[in-house]
């Protein structure tokens, strides 16, 4: 026999992150469908037609950068699990991410006129940004280290998502479209934690790392982030140009980069903080969540609680 398999031993725990993470995923499984979303729709269609246009781009990106941590990210980084529990914790990651891409896509189906549907999502496909984002990520679960991956997921989940969430939540903002507000409140407590526990994972092992190896991987970050940042603004110039929003939710993506910097223990980049991002957007923020931590869980369990159990 040249190779052992082992048990996923629940008995044997090698880290109690792994296992408070477990139970904290059970309170924030959901079903799409069971959110009235077709209850938006007069509202949606008394929009003005810039707005309704902004609104599906959003969910359609959303969708189209969803799909590639579906089929590719979490099942990546995984494969790297330090810990046995590890493996369990990201499939659950996986399968929460599955979900909310399904939300997505269910706004858009429920909104859109039926003629439009696929024209949405292949807009999205169709992007030459989107395509551009999409690779830099991908070539990082493809071809990175194993902290590399940890900081892309955890980007992308902390920050590039929210270049799109900010149209729902601008919107709710005004107190409209609460349903389709709510696929995204849902959404965001899988994503945050997405991008909160690979986080905590990578502090632990960059701790351990020899001061060069830190520095040289900070360099790395910093770049890979400069660069990605610079497509999603180009994202977001293509998206919310129209309805001249373009500057606001660069503000906005800028503070949510801040808070995964936050999140990986290191200094924040940008000046951009809770006083630079539209007063609409802080209310959208604000039903939907637990603004001073930015993220929540279903159970008011906050990020500050779960880095006090390692």
């Amino acid at each position: 026999m040249t190779k052992k398999y082992r048990t996923i031993n629940w008995n044997k725990i090698e880290n109690r992150i792994d296992f408070s993470a477990w139970f904290r995923l059970n309170d924030i499984i959901w079903e799409p469908a069971r959110v009235p979303v077709h209850k938006d729709k007069d509202e949606f269609n008394n929009l003005e037609p810039v707005i309704q246009d902004t609104f599906l781009k959003s969910f359609s990106s959303l969708a189209f950068l969803s799909s590639l941590q579906v089929k590719i990210g979490d099942d990546i980084v995984k494969k790297d699990s330090a810990t046995q529990l590890e493996y369990s914790v990201f499939n659950a990651l996986a399968y929460l991410e599955a979900i909310a891409n399904r939300g997505y896509n269910y706004v858009i189906q429920t909104l859109a006129d039926p003629t439009q549907v696929d024209s949405m999502i292949e807009w999205a496909e169709n992007s030459d940004i989107l395509q551009d984002i999409a690779t830099l990520i991908g070539d990082v679960y493809l071809k990175g280290s194993v902290l590399q991956k940890k900081i892309a997921l955890s980007f992308v989940e902390m920050a590039v998502y929210h270049a799109d969430y900010y149209t729902p939540l601008y919107i709710f903002g005004e107190g409209k479209l609460v349903r389709s507000a709510e696929i995204i409140k849902l959404a965001i407590r899988s994503t945050s934690f997405n991008a909160m526990y690979p986080g905590v994972k990578f502090r632990a092992s960059f701790d351990n790392l020899s001061k060069e190896k830190q520095d040289d991987l900070k360099v790395w970050i910093d770049t890979f982030i400069a660069n990605l940042a610079s497509l999603v603004e180009k994202h977001i110039d293509e998206l919310y140009t129209n309805c001249g929003w373009n500057n606001e939710v660069k503000h906005y993506f800028r503070y949510t980069i801040n808070k995964n910097y936050m999140n990986l223990g290191f200094p924040t980049p940008y000046p951009d903080d809770a006083n630079t991002i539209n007063p609409t957007i802080q209310r959208g923020v604000i039903k939907s969540a637990d603004f001073e931590d930015f993220f929540y869980y279903q159970n008011s369990n906050r990020l500050t609680d779960f880095h006090e159990e390692q």
